[in-house]
């Protein structure tokens, strides 16, 4: 979220924050200490400019922001679908928007998604992104599902899968293997080299007899363009089956998503590969 300043921060938060102060649990003039002793860590580069105001200069700063926000455009959204669109509509096709999405970004790039193929297509205008505007990206994936996409993909390109696959036989523990599944992502889904985005997974999706998944399927860009869908990022789910997602412009919804899944990283649910 860097650069976006307040605009980044999510009414929760800002709520969150002026309560904390009112109950004495964060003082004024705050310190990133203190913020981060009380569960505010991740505000610390947004708040750092108003860190020597009281506490009245934060109430102002606050209210503001509230009011600025309040007083706003609504949120834009769209109707994103996929399958058989008969009859007169204001939809969007998947395959057509995300794309579309990943040539808009100009700063940063977050994706989550349960199953995922095609890669060189998918993420063909996501990493020309990365090469033309310094764009970085995270992505979300579930390990054992990818792992069974992975195998299609090796087996589809002619490769032996015992072969491809000795690193994941190999692997000790569910961390490791996840490691290793990532690593054949970029070999066998991520064709284009440098950059390429940070990956992070939940160890326990990498457990063949786990009952988790990362099921979701969501793309943030620039902090302010979100698509949640109940589309995968494959070839069915993006162009043959019956899919339907919204797509939405607001920065607030955007931060407040984005804010889930760093809240998982800075738990540890999820590791970097």
């Amino acid at each position: 979220m860097t650069g976006a300043g307040l605009s980044a921060v999510t009414e929760q938060d800002l709520l969150a924050l002026v309560a904390a102060l009112e109950r004495g649990d964060v003082r004024a003039p705050m310190s990133e200490t203190g913020l981060r002793a009380n569960g505010f860590g991740h505000l610390v580069d947004a708040l750092r400019p108003y860190l020597k105001l009281g506490r009245e200069g934060i109430h102002a700063v606050v209210d503001v922001v509230l009011a600025e926000r309040r007083h706003r455009k609504a949120a834009r959204l769209t109707l994103v679908w996929t399958g058989d669109d008969p009859g007169v509509s204001h939809s969007r096709h998947t395959r057509v928007l995300l794309p579309e999405l990943f040539e808009r970004a100009r700063q940063h790039v977050l994706v989550a998604g349960y199953s995922i193929d095609h890669g060189a297509e998918l993420f063909a205008s996501l990493h020309r992104g990365m090469v033309d505007h310094g764009v970085t990206a995270d992505l979300f994936v579930d390990v054992d599902q990818l792992a069974k996409r992975l195998e299609q993909a090796a087996k589809g390109a002619g490769q032996s899968w015992p072969l491809v696959s000795a690193p994941l036989v190999a692997a000790k523990g569910n961390v490791a293997r996840g490691q290793a599944v990532v690593a054949l992502f970029f070999r066998l889904m991520w064709p284009f080299g440098d950059p390429r985005p940070v990956v992070y997974f939940d160890p326990r999706t990498a457990d063949r007899q786990s009952a988790v998944s990362l099921h979701a399927k969501c793309v943030v860009i620039d902090h302010e363009y979100t698509l949640i869908t109940s589309a995968n990022f494959t070839d069915r789910g993006q162009t043959r089956n019956l899919e339907a997602g919204v797509a939405i412009e607001d920065r607030g919804f955007a931060a407040s998503l984005e804010r889930q899944w760093l809240n998982l990283v800075d738990a540890g649910v999820v590791v970097r590969a």
